[in-house]
């Protein structure tokens, strides 16, 4: 289950296998302790943000050690539920997901933000520049769900094929991180907005297949790539200053095989963020 779910939304406990990260640090964010870690010096910040029940070190473990960029440090944190966070009994909102996330930046005095967001990561991204605008610099949406998707894929699949879609979504909600991934698909459907920030999409080039050890069919298994793909278009259009990358030889967790094209893209958002910032 935990392995279907990370390579479906980044929905997985991978935290159960991540290395002992040794510059790890917490945070009060209202109830909730957050685990995070920062790299390097500036006074500007890239937040990584991973995906639905993923820790962040699991998820970005490459992409974090190898980050490098003048007048920039690159943190991540895991949100409560997750990793080392602060463990959750109910179901929690995108809307406070977002403010968690922005209990954490002012907390720590994060700076001139440039978002860094997996998967589900994206919909976290998007609700918290919604939000504070004037928080956000620019983001990086890597292989991001978008609010189309799961609709469309209902849609395209098989009741069978359905069935254990919604299976694997209800066992993270309930059981495992209580993030709410059909919540955040209606919160952003109903104020999907436009980003006034420039914004690069990275789709992965490699389909998803892990999810056939769900039994899922072919025909199914074609239908949530054929989808997605068909959804990460949707997603270039949340900004007009977009630019959009297939990362040909990454799946979905792409730390795993192409860290070094993410940190690229990630470099020249920064030029084009500086760019902007220059009178």
């Amino acid at each position: 289950m935990k392995r279907l779910l990370a390579g479906l939304l980044s929905l997985s406990s991978l935290h159960a296998i991540a290395a002992e990260a040794p510059g790890e640090q917490f945070a009060r964010v209202g109830a909730n302790q957050l685990a995070w870690e920062c790299r390097g010096e500036g006074s500007k910040t890239v937040v990584l943000i991973a995906g639905m029940g993923l820790d962040a070190h699991a998820t970005y473990k490459n992409t974090f050690r190898n980050f490098s960029a003048p007048g920039y440090r690159v943190c991540l944190y895991d949100r409560a539920g997750v990793g080392k966070s602060t463990p959750q009994t109910k179901p929690r909102p995108l809307r406070a997901l977002a403010d968690e996330l922005d209990g954490l930046v002012r907390e720590r005095g994060w700076r001139d933000v440039v978002l860094v967001a997996h998967s589900f990561g994206g919909l976290i991204a998007r609700a918290y520049a919604q939000a504070h605008p004037e928080a956000v610099k620019g983001i990086v949406f890597v292989d991001c769900v978008h609010e189309s998707w799961l609709p469309a894929l209902q849609r395209a699949m098989s009741p069978e094929g359905w069935r254990t879609m919604d299976m694997i979504i209800s066992w993270e909600r309930d059981k495992n991180s209580h993030e709410d991934f059909p919540e955040a698909v209606q919160a952003l459907n109903a104020n999907p907005g436009k980003l006034n920030v420039p914004v690069t999409v990275l789709s992965r080039g490699l389909p998803y297949t892990t999810i056939r050890q769900a039994k899922m069919s072919y025909d199914d298994v074609d239908a949530f790539n054929t989808t997605w793909d068909a959804a990460q278009f949707e997603l270039t259009k949340v900004s007009n200053d977009m630019r959009h990358v297939r990362m040909r030889y990454a799946a979905h967790m792409f730390d795993e095989q192409d860290p070094w094209l993410v940190l690229d893209e990630i470099g020249l958002l920064l030029k084009r963020v500086e760019g902007q910032a220059r009178p």
